[in-house]
């Protein structure tokens, strides 16, 4: 048993938030992530998606590690983009390395993602919300047929007490 190897075969779902400046050209943009996606796809891994969301306001000024060419510093309005990925940890952080060494990226956030896969998979019923509902459903169906053949029953013992009178 090696405790190395483990590791190495155990694909994560991740979702990377990344922040960069607001004025980073697409070209850049997309040098970096195909840069990323290269990583990740290399190492075994597979990109799920990368989404855009767009130029936001932060919810406070990012500072950027030096100042561009324009002088600025400090940035109120940031770019988050999403890179969805199923990688081993080691590839996780040769990616966080590859976004760190950037000068455009601001922030970057690695966020080890549930999907609706995991929730299905979970073995334990208490926590599977698919299984709590299928053994309901099954217990439902217990009941209805267990009240179903004591009615039966009843009916054949009013029909024995009849004939027994006759």
């Amino acid at each position: 048993y090696n405790k190395n190897n483990k590791n190495k075969n155990n694909m994560v779902f991740y979702e990377c938030v990344v922040t960069t400046k607001n004025r980073t050209e697409f070209w850049r943009l997309s040098e970096l992530f195909k840069s990323v996606s290269l990583e990740v796809v290399n190492r075994g891994g597979i990109i799920r998606g990368i989404h855009n969301h767009g130029i936001r306001q932060a919810p406070h000024r990012f500072k950027a590690k030096f100042a561009d060419a324009m002088g600025r510093r400090y940035y109120e309005k940031v770019r988050f983009i999403s890179v969805y990925m199923d990688c081993n940890p080691q590839t996780r952080q040769q990616v966080q390395q590859l976004l760190a060494s950037d000068e455009n990226v601001l922030r970057q956030t690695h966020l080890k993602a549930r999907s609706i896969l995991d929730q299905a998979s979970e073995l334990s019923w208490r926590k599977n919300p698919f299984l709590k509902e299928v053994l309901e459903e099954i217990k439902a169906e217990e009941e209805e047929a267990q009240g179903a053949t004591a009615k039966e029953g009843q009916e054949e013992e009013e029909e024995e007490d009849i004939v027994s009178v006759f």
